[in-house]
């Protein structure tokens, strides 16, 4: 696990299944063409925004693809008021009657830090988007729950650190994160870099809930979707792993522990057709590490299969790659066992 900050400043530049496929038949083409017509609109007005990006759509799901697009594409993500909120949402942990007076305050400052500089944080997307998709008569909730990193919501829940959406299309509710879609922090530079991922756009709920958990638990939207304890122990899952429409479905645990000679299982469900001849996997152990190219594997019915055998003792960070992306990262803990 040593390795897994390492990791995460190495994925930032890494960033999307989704239930678009229940829109296959709409080209969203048109929907973006306008989104970007409209960039670097000020948000001074949202009725006129919301009337200029959608009234030439004719569906709801147009209309709301173009709003969802508009605003990952024309917000930038706040770090300085991030780290800030952090710290205070740690502060009243175990003080609700100070955290919603002071969440109260919070709103205010989000508002006009976002309508002012186009910046916020993630309760400022989920609100514009929010606001926009009502403003055009589309059903639209924030979400509020756990977003999970490698340095949050491991083994335990902790602070809720997190916002996102809920809209209703044809009756039915689908998920989406613009706050994650739209870029992502270099920490080292302390700089919001744009960089667009669609597949939080609709995506699945079973994927969605793997590095996502609602307070209310109705968000979850699928009886398959994890529980809070399976949220906290299992695989870290990366935005990667939207981008290219994959699920890591074993080992179900981000910690494993197994015996010298023993196999361990590798799953990936494929939500949708597409090359996984690169697909690797990178094993670091101390300052060392390989990357082993996968030849003997299954892929049958969406499913990607493959096991590995750890015959030296140790603790090792494994990491399922794609291309110069990482999909999920776990830990093996190999004990003296079987010999050979």
């Amino acid at each position: 696990m040593k390795h897994f900050l390492f990791i995460l400043i190495f994925l930032v530049g890494f960033t999307a299944a989704s239930q678009q496929s229940d829109f296959n038949t709409i080209d969203f083409k048109k929907a973006d063409s306008i989104s970007v017509l409209y960039n670097n609109t000020a948000l001074k007005n949202l009725p006129v925004l919301a009337y200029n990006l959608t009234f030439h759509l004719d569906s709801d799901v147009e209309k709301f693809r173009v709003i969802y697009k508009w605003v990952c594409l024309n917000i930038e993500g706040d770090y300085g008021f991030y780290l800030k909120t952090t710290r205070k949402r740690k502060k009243f942990k175990n003080d609700s009657l100070a955290f919603t007076n002071w969440n109260k305050s919070l709103q205010k400052k989000v508002f006009k830090q976002l309508v002012e500089n186009q910046k916020t944080i993630c309760s400022g997307y989920a609100y514009l988007i929010k606001e926009l998709a009502s403003l055009s008569g589309i059903a639209c909730e924030i979400v509020n729950g756990y977003s999970r990193s490698p340095s949050s919501q491991i083994g335990a829940l902790s602070v809720a650190n997190h916002s996102w959406n809920a809209v209703k299309l044809n009756n039915k509710w689908y998920l989406v994160d613009a706050t994650l879609a739209s870029g992502y922090f270099n920490v080292n530079e302390n700089k919001f870099i744009k960089s667009y991922n669609d597949g939080y756009f609709l995506a699945e709920p079973e994927q969605f809930s793997k590095s996502h958990f609602p307070l209310d638990s109705k968000w979850l939207l699928s009886d398959e979707a994890i529980d809070s304890d399976q949220f906290v122990n299992g695989p870290m899952v990366y935005g990667s792993s939207f981008k290219y429409k994959v699920s890591p479905i074993s080992p179900k645990s981000l910690k494993n522990e197994i015996l010298k000679n023993d196999y361990v299982v590798f799953k990936l469900m494929v939500f949708e057709e597409q090359d996984i001849n690169d697909i690797e996997l990178v094993i670091i152990k101390g300052g060392s590490f390989k990357v082993i190219k996968l030849v003997n594997y299954k892929y049958e019915d969406g499913l990607f299969e493959f096991k590995y055998q750890f015959d030296k003792r140790g603790s090792f960070d494994v990491h399922l790659k794609k291309g110069n992306d990482i999909l999920a990262s776990y830990s093996v803990k190999v004990d003296k066992g079987k010999t050979i």
